[in-house]
């Protein structure tokens, strides 16, 4: 079985792309950080990472796209992902009721427009999409949201309050599996 270090948890894009590059018999890694995602495929951890390393609005992912020059790692394939964000909350969250919104830092420039238009959400840097909204879900506040996919809402059980937010309806992000 392929061990895949991942930058993020179930249910981030990161864990969609490696299931459309590697299929579901890859055993995923979860990783805090990039660097964490690296260092995973650096100790042998991990056989392979899959990391974004470009995306449609806000061009270049700076941190993987450093590491991945810093070191002797080999592309082995990639894929454009299509990625749709939603603003997900409590079950019982009502979008006029917000105060805040969660994601990681690059989801939120994706959706600068969207959160330009609601310039009362306080905006708050999560590790990634993913568990941005499993948070949201687990502290049970439903004045806050978070950005992420569809899957990763129906995953944590989040209530969908707004849909295809990202600032272009034809967002990706291009991820690159990785190796040694």
């Amino acid at each position: 079985m392929t061990r895949v270090a991942i930058q993020g948890v179930k249910g981030s894009y990161s864990e969609e792309a490696v299931r459309q590059l590697l299929g579901d018999e890859a055993s995923i890694l979860e990783c805090l950080d990039f660097d964490e995602t690296f260092a995973a495929l650096r100790s042998g951890d991990a056989d392979s990472a899959v990391v974004p390393v470009m995306n449609k609005i806000v061009g270049e992912i700076r941190r993987p796209v450093e590491l991945l020059g810093a070191g002797s790692f080999k592309v082995l394939d990639k894929l454009p992902l299509r990625v749709q964000h939603v603003l997900a909350g409590t079950t019982d969250a009502n979008f006029d009721d917000l105060v805040s919104v969660r994601s990681h830092v690059e989801a939120l420039k994706q959706c600068g427009r969207f959160l330009a238009t609601h310039p009362h959400l306080k905006q708050v840097i999560g590790a990634d999409t993913a568990s941005s909204i499993k948070r949201t879900v687990q502290e049970s506040n439903p004045t806050h949201a978070a950005i992420g996919s569809r899957r990763a809402a129906e995953l944590y059980g989040a209530k969908i309050l707004r849909e295809d937010i990202a600032d272009d309806i034809d967002n990706w992000t291009t991820f690159y599996v990785i190796g040694n």
